[in-house]
């Protein structure tokens, strides 16, 4: 999985966002040119368009906005750095047929979508944000270098 995912994030970042649907793709892409960052333009795109997400955030306090993308970006680090509980999707995602970034982002939202308690159509732009803000880094890099302060159950799972 690692050595097919670092080859997607070498390339360019913006092309995670332009393999989104155009109704989701427009607004990123403009708010992106306006001179946003990835995580403030996924704050914007809750407060647009899943305003009352923030409330499935479940262990930090009622009201914190930015907890749905904290715990959406947990559960995306638990996905792409090797926790058992998703391994089953990363085997099949990650196999031998490689999938294009479109796919990927599907995949990984429908996987996570279960975990934050909402749609997938919701999550797969905040998604194609954080990978395109990994950008140009490997996997194995990306995961050492966050702070998690979930153990990951498996990390040679990869």
């Amino acid at each position: 999985m690692a050595a097919y995912l670092d080859s997607l994030l070498l390339d360019e970042p913006a092309k995670w966002i332009a393999e989104l649907p155009e109704y989701q793709r427009e607004p990123l892409e403009k708010l992106l040119k306006d001179g946003l960052s990835h995580d403030q333009v996924a704050q914007q795109w809750l407060s647009a368009s899943a305003e009352n997400t923030y409330r499935f955030a479940a262990t930090n306090p009622a009201g914190k906005k930015d907890a749905f993308l904290d715990n959406l970006k947990k559960e995306l680090r638990a996905f792409l750095c090797g926790d058992r509980k998703y391994r089953k999707e990363r085997d099949g995602l990650f196999g031998e047929k490689g999938q294009g970034r479109a796919f990927v982002v599907s995949a990984i939202a429908v996987a996570i979508a279960p975990y934050l308690n909402v749609a997938a159509p919701v999550i797969a732009p905040l998604i194609a944000l954080s990978l395109a803000s990994i950008g140009k880094i490997t996997i194995n890099a990306w995961c050492g270098s966050q702070k998690d302060d979930v153990e990951l159950s498996s990390r040679g799972d990869r």
